[in-house]
């Protein structure tokens, strides 16, 4: 009788132990894949200083912000920037670099580090200042002697 008992206590043990083997192995492997995601999102080059200016100077970037206006457009000049909504500017406020290069965009009192990623998806990342991690917008860009063509 024992050794019936403790036949099906070894096999218990062997599906449970198995089951779990398993189940720990597929974690493993999410956990890698999302390392490798990370690590790859991570590795993706935003444009240089030198390249920010010029995208900044040539193009209209065309985005929907978390601001409550929906979609708008950007146009930077040399000492700040215009938000245009359906043709009118709807805000204005400055910009410039940081010592490290990075674009600073001020919203009254608020500092965002923008950071530009051209590719097969236009994105930009948008960081508050006091935020280790920025939020990922897609974006679209034009002309901009083209879009203030368009408004006129």
């Amino acid at each position: 009788m024992q050794l019936k008992i403790f036949k099906y206590f070894a096999i218990f043990l062997t599906i449970v132990f198995f089951s779990n083997y398993s189940l720990a192995d597929s974690k493993i492997d999410q956990a890698v894949n999302q390392t490798t995601d990370f690590l790859k999102s991570v590795s993706k080059r935003g444009l240089t200083k030198n390249q920010t200016a010029e995208f900044l100077n040539n193009y209209a970037i065309t985005l929907k912000d978390e601001r409550t206006d929906g979609e708008v457009t950007y146009i930077f000049n040399r000492e700040n920037y215009k938000r245009y909504k359906d043709g009118l500017v709807i805000s204005e406020d400055g910009w410039r670099y940081s010592k490290l290069g990075a674009l600073r965009v001020f919203n009254g009192d608020i500092k965002l580090t923008w950071k530009i990623k051209i590719g097969k998806e236009n994105i930009i990342v948008i960081k508050p200042k006091f935020q280790p991690i920025g939020k990922e917008y897609k974006f679209s860009y034009q002309l901009k002697n083209l879009f203030l063509d368009k408004i006129q």
